[in-house]
């Protein structure tokens, strides 16, 4: 049995036993056991709106906090009502007068959160005024109704009096109106919370005419009644949500009754009117109430006319505007000469008339942006006719999948845009995207070349994310943004902290580029020591290092900017700059210092598919006189085997040269020491994440030595990163390492300090 199973029949337990009790009971005890099953019942509802609250979606939970507020101020009256009795104070209005009939406008001011998620703002209005209609429609009747019997009441009295069944029985009446309007999949807890609150309404209006009469309130089916009521409410209240039903038929008929909406409100008001002036006679202020309230009523009515003609109005335009759009989109290119498919300008004007009709129906719409990683490396390696089979390919498949729910069109290079125009909900959305991304990812033959390439997804929805074609596109591409660079999901729908990451991106590329322009940038060098069985380690290299100062004097680390810059392109000219300024230090140094010192310069994936790169590093080493045997580039496993063809022809230029290549964080990729065999590689570089547990850990201890012992073999160098500590200097010695660098024997370090190491008389190793 469920939790909310469990506290109804808690509940419903407490009412059976007080009404057995009842039977034979006193009038002292009769009393104390209706406020037993009350209290019980409304806690019931309190905690049942609760649940129902932490089972909502985020989007339910905007309607139902109103909901939760509705029966925690309920609830208060309740203790309070209890307080009162316990320290006699029935004084007429009480403090829990002030919170039993704030019950309905929370409710309603629920309802008309929950439209306005599925409505435009006009009709939202509309709608308002319908319930402000019927609620003085109701008002008017609860006050005729009460006033014959109403001599001795103050006025204070009498509106206390009066809201508490007007509130409630217009919560009831626009909760079932609100039924057409936002056509629910499941009804029967609008249903349930409908005839809840007309009975809480109902007995109310007894129970106060029971008491302005003079007559006994203890009737048994008003007692009884509300306790009934508040578990018909608090039932209503956990399982109400708006979930939209997907049948035609269904939703047909929501719309024909809602067309009716303002009928029912007109013959509602008449009905009511009518029944209000036959009763104003008895009381001198009934006939003002009477005209009052159809004056209230007219002026409403006119107000809704007005904002429904402003609407209509603005249908028009719109519609007018549609049609400019027609002829604008007959007069452009409508498809895409590759694929067919409509381009990019068809596909704003389908968008924004697939948004029209969406406003005029009240439904969502998706939009999804579709683009497939690393396409470019297809045209680079085979050519852009084969990218252009592989596209079309790609584009059909699309069709396939796509043809039923939405319209599909290609927008740029390798981006398509697909416009879903049935109701979807997320999971629905989830699935279509997931089916996308497998479609794409099955291999395309082409030229006997198979491809495999994977897509991203990025999703945003109308009206949830943005009210217009414009800002619906992007924020689709924001999502789309953030899937490319997401490492373990394809698809993600839009949220305003994906704007705020883009912000931030576009703020970093901004100082980036100042950073650039005003060289706020500056090198720092860490040692490379050789071992060659030597006693003490001596400096064989240096690793240049960028580093970044900013205009207030911060120093940011490399981990925060690198990756943006790789991303953005701007890693090219601060590479082309590491590249001169490590270039012109290592010259002076080799000149003041009379020493052979060489350098290693850290090659970014983008610089290194710059088929630019060797004749740059030729004309630096010519420009500062260097020999290329000094410098060792340094490139990443990923850089290097994501495309081996294209990485072995630039590797073997630089070869030509005459610089050393050294094969960056060894061991972390999916590189191997089979294909080493066939690279032009002098140097490994054994990740620092080997180093961590060792000499301690035995089974990295020997991945270790064996990575460097097979290296020995293929004539390969090897420099470990990481070494931090004298026992894995030993170990290392042992094993026959040619190179270390770690914080044990140096710290990445100004060019100043470069010059005091190397003029010490006896290289010692520097303590950690």
């Amino acid at each position: 049995m469920t939790l909310s199973r469990k506290v109804i029949v808690v509940a419903v337990s407490v009412l059976g036993i007080c009404l057995l009790a009842s039977i034979n009971a006193t009038r002292s005890t009769l009393v104390w056991l209706d406020n037993v099953h009350w209290f019980s019942t409304i806690a019931a509802c309190l905690v049942l709106c609760v649940m129902g609250y932490l089972r909502a979606s985020r989007t339910q939970r905007r309607v139902k906090r109103w909901f939760v507020l509705g029966a925690a101020v309920y609830f208060t009256g309740g203790l309070l009502w209890i307080f009162q009795l316990l320290t006699d104070q029935t004084n007429f209005p009480a403090q829990s007068d002030i919170f039993y009939p704030l019950l309905g406008p929370c409710l309603i001011i629920g309802f008309v959160a929950a439209l306005r998620t599925q409505l435009s703002r006009a009709k939202t209005w509309a709608f308002t005024i319908d319930a402000l209609s019927f609620s003085t429609a109701v008002l008017g009747y609860v006050l005729i109704s009460y006033l014959p019997q109403s001599a001795n009441v103050s006025v204070l009295q009498l509106a206390v009096l009066t809201a508490y069944p007007a509130s409630l029985l217009s919560a009831a009446l626009i909760s079932l109106l609100l039924i057409p309007y936002l056509r629910p999949a499941w009804m029967l807890p609008w249903v349930l919370l409908s005839a809840g609150l007309t009975l809480l309404g109902a007995c109310w209006m007894q129970w106060n005419l029971n008491a302005l009469n003079q007559s006994p309130q203890t009737s048994l089916w008003i007692n009884y009644g509300f306790s009934v009521a508040d578990l018909l409410i608090g039932t209503g209240l956990y399982g109400w949500q708006v979930r939209v039903a997907k049948q035609t038929a269904y939703l047909k008929q929501c719309r024909r009754l809602r067309s009716w909406v303002p009928a029912i409100a007109f013959v509602f008001s008449v009905c009511t009117l009518t029944l209000i002036w036959l009763q104003s006679g008895p009381h001198p202020y009934a006939y003002h109430i009477a005209i009052g309230s159809v004056v209230c009523i007219l002026i409403l009515s006119a107000i809704r006319q007005s904002i429904l003609l402003r609407e209509s109005e603005k249908l028009f335009r719109a519609e007018k505007r549609l049609a400019e759009k027609d002829m604008e989109y007959q007069k452009l290119s409508r498809s895409d000469p590759l694929t067919h498919l409509p381009n990019r300008l068809a596909m704003q004007t389908l968008l924004e008339h697939a948004m029209l009709s969406a406003a005029s129906d009240s439904r969502t719409l998706a939009l999804l942006m579709i683009d497939l990683k690393h396409f470019q490396s297809i045209n680079d390696s085979f050519g852009h006719r084969t990218g252009d089979l592989f596209l079309l390919e790609i584009a059909q498949r699309l069709q396939y999948i796509t043809h039923q729910c939405g319209e599909l069109g290609r927008v740029h290079g390798d981006k398509f845009a697909l416009i879903v125009h049935q109701q979807k909900n997320d999971a629905e959305l989830i699935q279509l995207a997931h089916n996308l991304c497998r479609i794409v990812h099955k291999p395309v033959l082409v030229d006997d070349h198979e491809l495999i390439l994977d897509a991203c997804i990025g999703i945003s929805l109308y009206p949830r994310d943005a009210g217009n074609a414009e800002q619906l596109a992007r924020n689709a591409n924001t999502a789309l943004a953030h899937a490319k660079r997401s490492t373990h999901q394809l698809y993600l729908f839009y949220s305003k902290e994906q704007t705020k990451l883009a912000q931030n991106r576009f703020r970093l590329d901004v100082q980036l580029r100042k950073a650039i322009k005003k060289q706020e940038f500056f090198l720092q060098f860490q040692p490379i020591f050789s071992l060659n069985k030597q006693k003490q380690p001596v400096v064989e290299n240096i690793e240049a290092l960028i580093r970044w100062k900013n205009s207030k004097g911060e120093i940011i680390s490399p981990a925060e900017f690198i990756p943006y810059a790789e991303q953005s392109g701007l890693i090219l000219p601060m590479g082309e700059w590491i590249i001169a300024e490590a270039f012109k230090h290592l010259s002076q140094l080799i000149l003041q210092t009379g020493q052979t010192i060489g350098l290693s310069i850290n090659i970014s994936p983008r610089q290194f598919r710059d088929h630019n790169l060797p004749l740059r590093i030729a004309q630096h080493l010519q420009q500062y006189a260097i020999a290329p045997a000094l410098i060792t580039l340094e490139i990443t496993e990923t850089a290097v085997f994501e495309h081996e063809e294209q990485a072995l022809e630039i590797l073997k230029q630089l070869k030509e040269i005459g610089v050393r290549i050294s094969l960056d964080d060894f061991g972390v990729g999916n590189s191997s020491l089979f294909k080493l065999k066939h690279m032009p590689i002098d140097e490994l570089k054994i990740d620092r994440a080997f180093m961590v547990d060792v000499p301690e850990s035995t089974g990295d201890s020997e991945i270790v030595s064996t990575i460097i012992k097979t290296a020995g073999i293929l004539g390969i160098s090897v420099v470990v990163e990481g070494i931090e500590t004298q026992a894995q200097l030993d170990f290392l010695s042992k094993t026959g390492c040619d190179c270390i660098q770690g914080f044990l024997l140096g710290r990445p370090m100004p060019i100043q300090e470069i010059y005091t190491l190397l003029a010490t008389a006896e290289q010692q190793p520097l303590s950690a």
